[in-house]
């Protein structure tokens, strides 16, 4: 796949991180809504202290990279992924492929971030 517009990938991105939603008991969620509600209930529970002291980017950030939700976390992987959802283009340069992997747990925090607007009570 070639690069496209973001656009383009940012849904990709949202849905593949909504499908890794769960209700408590590890049981798929419903609707697009339900999981984005469960995913912020999660967050905010479980790193209330640290969105306190650092703010929600930086708590995200931690929070992924503690393997909160079921995404990527190996280089190859990370970077499949970027190619298959058309976030960079196939073969990708050690250099790409290095700034992918050094940003991607920022990357997918502001994907996720971005659906904070959404969350109903």
């Amino acid at each position: 796949m070639s690069k496209v517009h973001h656009t383009v990938y940012k849904p990709r991105y949202q849905a593949y991180i909504l499908d890794t939603v769960k209700d408590e008991d590890g049981n798929p969620l419903p609707h697009r809504q339900a999981k984005i509600n469960r995913l912020f209930e999660r967050f905010n529970s479980e790193k209330r202290w640290h969105i306190e002291q650092e703010g929600k980017r930086v708590a995200m950030v931690d929070w992924l990279q503690g393997i909160a939700l079921a995404i990527p976390v190996y280089n190859s992987d990370i970077v499949e992924l970027a190619i298959a959802f058309g976030s960079i283009d196939d073969n990708p340069s050690d250099k790409l492929f290095e700034r992918v992997c050094a940003n991607y747990f920022g990357f997918m925090a502001n994907i996720i971030l971005g659906m904070e607007s959404e969350v109903t009570s």
